[in-house]
């Protein structure tokens, strides 16, 4: 038993809130328009004996009890609320609310054409995006192409969208939506577009998510699938990325696709430069294995799986967003999808330092990392977990991504991040400025356990915001 797993009910409850805040506590789940019919669900966990409430603008309103299992399976139907009407404002989004920390997963579970997101805790979300989608195939066949979505937390949210590819706006000329708290608005290119690239500023934090009704990776690769990510504001941009190959890839190994935020940035991959981009623009590079991605101005660095078309030999495309290096945690609670939405394999992606190998764990286990290939001195490797929730942890940060695999279908997400920890353990809070005298423990805590100031979360959302 990890002694530091909330979820796993190694602390009391009010322990969790002083260390979480209660802005920890919430998340938003937005499903995209699928080719394929599949059944939409979302896995809440954390300790047994959290509860919360799922509601939606609609009226949806479901309350939640997680059971000894550490994971609350919501299942939504085949096409279960996903988004479909580009250019419309829609009440489809979901709110998870909980006292008590939580993590999210948003799957949508539909054979050959199968994606999950990981879902950022509140305050993880911005008001300022580039969007990051995934290009589209010039043919109807694949669907409505790239897809986004936007939706408010907080009453009278003006967002401004500047657009790149969505079918019937002008790119590049700004328009503006207002939307109420849990309202969204959903966006699609057209067969062939790419929405990567969009803009999305807004007075209030909003969520957003990126992806495709299916696509293939890379264009020409069989086969199609649906990716949706949700994505990660310009604050939390950064210039220094581990991507760790993903498993059974064979030969051809990963795409990556890097978005600036600032013109003129140069990109390297492992110490080469591989291009120079300006703001909002993408730079994709094809058949990248283990490696460490600079950028001299922040950058966000999305990970895709390719088709099974080419030498993967299981699995099929998938995207994930990565955290930077200054985001990765040093201890991961995770769940793979459990029920009838399980995976046949599941294996953690891992970039650590050679140093802290040695004390790399999981579920309190030592790993054998004998396996993992070193590069620049860090280690890379996968390992294969069984269905449902685990922690991996080591002494320092390092990453770790999940991904799952079945016949010609698959999932890729990252687990957390400095930013939005859900119920993993988050950082400590940074040290105060010079000059200013640290409050007590107990001072900091009772703050915390009161709301004062936002709690430590607040700490970290304010470092996060320099």
């Amino acid at each position: 038993m990890h002694p530091r797993s909330y979820w796993l009910g190694t602390a009391s409850a009010l322990a969790c809130l002083l260390l979480s805040g209660a802005a920890h506590a919430s998340f938003i789940a937005n499903f995209h328009e699928n080719l394929n019919a599949g059944n939409n669900s979302v896995f809440i966990f954390g300790a047994e004996g959290t509860t919360g409430t799922v509601t939606g603008n609609d009226g949806f309103n479901q309350n939640f009890a997680i059971d000894n299992t550490g994971v609350y399976t919501l299942a939504l139907g085949s096409r279960g609320r996903e988004m479909t009407d580009s250019g419309v404002k829609n009440n489809l989004s979901l709110l998870v609310e909980s006292a008590d920390p939580i993590s999210g997963l948003a799957l949508n579970r539909a054979g050959f054409s199968t994606d999950m997101t990981t879902l950022l805790d509140l305050e993880g979300l911005s008001r300022d995006y580039r969007v990051l989608a995934v290009p589209s195939v010039n043919s109807s066949a694949f669907g409505s192409g790239s897809q986004m979505s936007v939706t408010a937390t907080e009453d009278n949210t003006t967002v401004t969208i500047t657009p790149k590819s969505i079918s019937g706006l002008a790119d590049g000329v700004p328009v503006q939506v207002t939307l109420q708290k849990g309202e969204s608005i959903f966006y699609e290119s057209g067969t062939g577009g790419d929405l990567s690239g969009t803009r999305v500023q807004s007075d209030k934090d909003v969520a957003v998510f990126a992806g495709n009704e299916c696509t293939q990776v890379p264009i020409g690769t069989v086969a199609c699938d649906h990716m949706i990510q949700q994505q990660f504001g310009v604050e939390n941009f950064d210039t220094e990325f581990l991507v760790a190959e993903t498993p059974f890839a064979g030969t051809a190994k990963d795409l990556v696709r890097v978005i600036a935020a600032e013109d003129d940035t140069d990109v390297f991959i492992n110490g080469v430069l591989v291009g120079t981009i300006d703001a909002g623009e993408v730079l994709q590079v094809d058949n990248v294995g283990n490696s460490k991605i600079t950028s001299d101005k922040p950058v966000s660095v999305g990970q895709f799986m390719r088709g099974v078309g080419g030498t993967r030999s299981t699995g099929d495309p998938a995207y994930a967003l990565i955290p930077s290096v200054d985001q990765l945690l040093d201890a991961y609670s995770f769940t793979t999808p459990v029920g009838g939405e399980a995976f046949s394999q599941n294996q953690l992606n891992i970039a650590i330092a050679a140093g802290d190998a040695a004390s790399l764990k999981l579920d309190g286990v030592a790993v054998d990392t004998s396996g993992f290939t070193l590069l620049d001195g860090i280690l890379y490797g996968s390992i294969a977990v069984g269905t449902g929730p685990g922690v991996v942890e080591a002494d320092n940060p390092f990453l770790a991504t999940i991904s799952g695999f079945d016949n010609a279908d698959s999932y890729l997400t990252p687990i957390a991040s400095a930013f939005s920890p859900g119920v993993s353990p988050p950082p400590p809070p940074p040290p105060p400025p010079d000059g200013v005298i640290p409050l007590p423990a107990s001072v900091l805590l009772l703050g915390g356990a009161l709301g004062s100031f936002g709690g430590l979360g607040a700490w970290r959302r304010r470092r996060n915001k320099t």
